[in-house]
């Protein structure tokens, strides 16, 4: 045992290409080998039940407001947090001489949205969808527009090809062609190709040939709107930076069937014969429409502060060395007079953090501190895309260059129907995708201390859910950085008001905190990385 460890402590963890598979086996430790009782097994101890209690119950309390971004919530989740780091007397390396990093975003909303026909208006989620992430302000009218089948610009079939858009608006359905014997024209096969599943494309044609506007018949609309609802109904957040908010493409308006006959003078007839004259010849059937259309889209933005919560705990001989341990604090906030705690969904992570960034500091003025750095960072933003963590890495406040490793905590404290009653397990991802001696490491500490079932399902490239791309050590990641993500899987109260902090598996949760702190331990004590 005591060989293995002292091979593992001295793991050389340096940036590799990423590999075509990824590991997604379920690792079980040996049960017959002990635990090893050594220093950082004891110092794991420190890692009290009580106090990740305390704290999730704090954070996932009602005064909170579920912590969405710009809320009266999410501050005082922020002061709590940086409270707890000075009672345990971490020095303070954010900004201003605080434990803060501070992050700008800003809220963007439709401010005013008309759409009218022939001078009849339309009203949004009824007749039509726009949505303020992918359209710009626009203001424009026309009398005349083009029908282009199914908006496709391929070599096999190219519904642009006898028809000028330029500076027209364009409608099309939705999917591709098929001929009468039930194969798909552009590539002869009963299996569709990319061109019906990714609308992307067929705007990006459209805005090639020249359009203005694109207009998308959706037979399913009413599920359309039912899909896309919160995308509207929530604004759209970026980071407040000198980058422009432009979008690269060109206006989309999601139509109705119904909306979509208003062009024709209320009779959708021509347009369903256009549609099975292509399917029945394989070839474009592109014509002009005349109809007005007057479009008013105008968004509104608003700025909104946050911040990056830190604590640092300095190393000692090889303090310029650094290992982060993030974990998101923000949640989805309130509906109406609800809030959305998120006990689970991530003041069980954001509890780990805090709790193994007071262990060090504990360590530490004991004279047995850590010698690598290390980073405890509490990020911002990720409900909204990964955003505080996207900020730090693109202003870091220490170097990246010297940040020799990523360890992300979100969700740990509950158990997941796969698993049912065992606590046992917690799923790793990405350990093994930019080094795999970070992978390796982990499977080390875990049999020699924790002892947990080590699940990598969803570390597959094939895992629908694309967990690896959904939590904030991705942003480390994409800076070639070796990042883990641990997890402990979904349940029924995901991102709903029935996250509270009496649901959560406290021994589950100090389990994979201690867990967590180990793995820290080992990479900022190893003899190199």
């Amino acid at each position: 045992m005591k060989f293995i460890l002292k091979s593992v402590f001295c793991l050389f963890l340096v940036t590799g290409n990423a590999q075509k598979d990824f590991i997604s086996a379920v690792i079980i430790p040996d049960s017959n080998l002990a635990v090893f009782p050594d220093s950082a097994y004891q110092y794991a101890q420190n890692i009290k039940t009580e106090n990740l209690k305390e704290i999730i119950e704090y954070l996932a309390s009602d005064s909170c407001e579920g912590r969405e971004l710009g809320s009266a919530g999410i501050d005082r989740a922020a002061h709590f947090i940086s409270a707890h780091f000075a009672k345990n007397n971490i020095e303070k390396h954010g900004e201003a001489n605080t434990y803060f990093q501070k992050v700008g975003f800003k809220w963007i909303y439709w401010d005013k949205l008309h759409f009218k026909i022939n001078g009849v208006p339309y009203k949004q989620f009824w007749d039509y969808l726009v949505i303020p992430a992918i359209n710009d302000n626009l203001e424009w009218n026309t009398n005349e527009l083009a029908f282009v089948g199914y908006g496709i610009d391929h070599k096999n079939y190219n519904d642009y090809k006898n028809i000028d858009v330029k500076n027209k608006a364009v409608l099309f359905f939705k999917g591709e062609p098929k001929n009468k014997e039930g194969n798909y024209i552009l590539n002869g096969t009963k299996t569709p190709s990319e061109w019906s599943s990714d609308l992307d494309m067929k705007v990006e044609a459209a805005r090639k040939h020249g359009a203005k506007l694109v207009l998308v018949i959706e037979d399913k609309f009413k599920e359309y709107v039912d899909a896309h609802r919160s995308e509207v109904v929530s604004p759209d957040v970026i980071l407040d930076t000198s980058e422009t908010m432009q979008i690269h493409g060109i206006n989309q308006i999601v139509l109705s069937t119904t909306t979509a006959s208003m062009l024709m003078g209320g009779s959708f007839k021509k347009i369903l014969k256009a549609k099975d004259k292509i399917n029945r010849s394989g070839k474009p059937n592109a014509f002009l429409i005349k109809a007005k259309i007057d479009i008013l889209q105008k968004k509104s933005v608003r700025a909104v502060k946050g911040q990056n919560v830190i604590a640092f705990i300095e190393g000692s001989d090889r303090k310029d060395e650094i290992i982060s341990l993030t974990a998101h604090y923000d949640h989805i906030g309130m509906r109406g007079k609800e809030a959305f705690n998120g006990a689970d969904d991530n003041a069980s992570g954001t509890s780990a953090v805090m709790e193994i960034a007071a262990t060090l500091q504990k360590l530490k003025s004991e004279g047995k501190g850590p010698s690598r750095s290390v980073l405890c960072m509490l990020v911002t933003g990720e409900e909204k895309g990964l955003l505080g963590s996207l900020y730090y890495v693109n202003n870091p406040l220490f170097p990246l260059s010297e940040t020799k490793a990523e360890i992300n905590v979100d969700m740990i404290g509950r158990i997941d129907p796969k698993y049912g009653t065992d606590e046992n397990y917690i799923y790793v991802i990405g350990s093994d995708r930019i080094n795999p001696l970070l992978h390796e490491l982990n499977v080390n500490v875990n049999q020699s201390y924790s002892q947990l079932k080590l699940d990598h399902t969803f570390n597959s490239e094939l895992d629908p859910n694309r967990f690896y791309y959904r939590s904030d050590h991705y942003n480390f990641a994409e800076k070639g950085i070796p990042s883990i993500f641990f997890f402990s899987g979904v349940h029924e109260d995901y991102h709903r008001v029935t996250d509270d902090a009496f649901k959560i598996n406290y021994n589950k949760t100090t389990k994979i905190a201690r867990h967590i702190f180990l793995l820290t331990w080992a990479l900022a004590n190893g003899s190199r990385i």
